[in-house]
């Protein structure tokens, strides 16, 4: 008997790795649902829910979609969405938060795992050759960057909550004027340097460390005053210092998950997010989020590059010009 007969091929083994991941996709599912489904059955008329409510499914998965294929958040839409719906500005934040703890996850675990795939490959390449060494922009520089911006931004969001912070100003106002310079500032550099990344250290440098740190309070705050901001300017900030459009849109949205999830206790105990709308949003933000970083990755990164500074100024100018 070979030995060819009794070690699986490479190839059966990917198959295999392929049919035991669609199985867990599928339990994973088929129990989201079920959870689903119970939720739906406490509500005194569930058939009614439905009818009035099924729509934001659709925002969910829209709202998901735009938020982790660019880092910039699900408020982006929510918000205006459910501003025009009569909701009062508390239960517009709280619920646009709760949704984001979602999809925003969702989307933080697939970009995770693109990472991580990523630098098998990058060590099964090398490993023939000379010794694996860590690629730039690997899962490791993903880490170290969470290490450095979520505990920044989840303070910024903890102040606002328990001091509290009030806003200074028209928040939304200084958040529209941010997004305008910064999305100038990003498709100046596309007409400048293009797509070609220029950081390909391990590592940050003492200037990164602070600047992202101080960006990541910022946005922190900015998020608990409208429920969007960090993973924007996260997203920018890693841009303009010469990291990959795919690794900044990437630690964008893990920031932004981590940083709805510590900020979310507050709203929920306050009873200020709308279980119906959270609901049927809710799983449409992970269906959303689950697809958001296949789409990021079809559109590479020229065009990736090109849609968020296009996205961000366009949400500068809503922002600013009455309508």
């Amino acid at each position: 008997m070979s030995v060819s007969s009794i070690n699986p091929s490479n190839s059966e083994l990917l198959v295999s790795e392929r049919k035991h991941r669609w199985l867990k996709w599928s339990v994973a599912g088929l129990s989201v649902f079920c959870l689903w489904l119970w939720c739906l059955q406490t509500f005194s008329n569930p058939l009614d829910t439905i009818a009035e409510y099924f729509g934001f499914l659709f925002l969910g998965i829209g709202g998901a979609i735009a938020a982790n294929s660019t880092g910039a958040g699900g408020g982006i839409v929510f918000v205006p969405s459910f501003s025009a719906l009569g909701m009062n500005i508390e239960q517009v934040i709280a619920t646009s938060i709760a949704i984001q703890c979602f999809g925003m996850t969702m989307g933080s675990l697939t970009w995770f795992y693109w990472f991580r795939e990523k630098d098998k490959v990058s060590q099964t390449r090398t490993s023939t050759t000379t010794p694996a060494t860590k690629t730039p922009e690997s899962l490791s520089l993903v880490f170290k960057a969470l290490l450095i911006c979520a505990p920044a931004s989840i303070l910024g969001m903890w102040l606002v909550q328990y001091l509290p912070l009030p806003p200074i100003g028209d928040v939304n106002l200084i958040f529209s004027i941010f997004s305008l310079l910064f999305g100038i500032l990003v498709l100046a550099q596309i007409a400048m340097i293009g797509d070609k990344v220029s950081h390909t250290e391990q590592s940050f440098t003492r200037a990164n460390f602070l600047l992202l740190m101080i960006a990541s309070l910022i946005g922190g705050i900015i998020t608990a005053w409208i429920s969007v901001g960090v993973g924007e300017i996260i997203a920018v900030v890693l841009l303009l210092l010469g990291f990959s459009v795919m690794y900044s849109v990437a630690v964008g949205v893990m920031v932004s998950a981590l940083t709805v999830l510590a900020g979310i206790a507050d709203f929920a105990l306050q009873g200020l997010v709308v279980t119906e709308v959270l609901l049927f949003a809710a799983p449409g933000a992970m269906i959303g989020g689950l697809v958001a970083r296949f789409i990021a990755q079809a559109m590479g990164g020229m065009r990736l590059k090109l849609f968020l500074g296009t996205w961000i100024l366009l949400v500068g100018i809503a922002g600013i010009l009455p309508f």
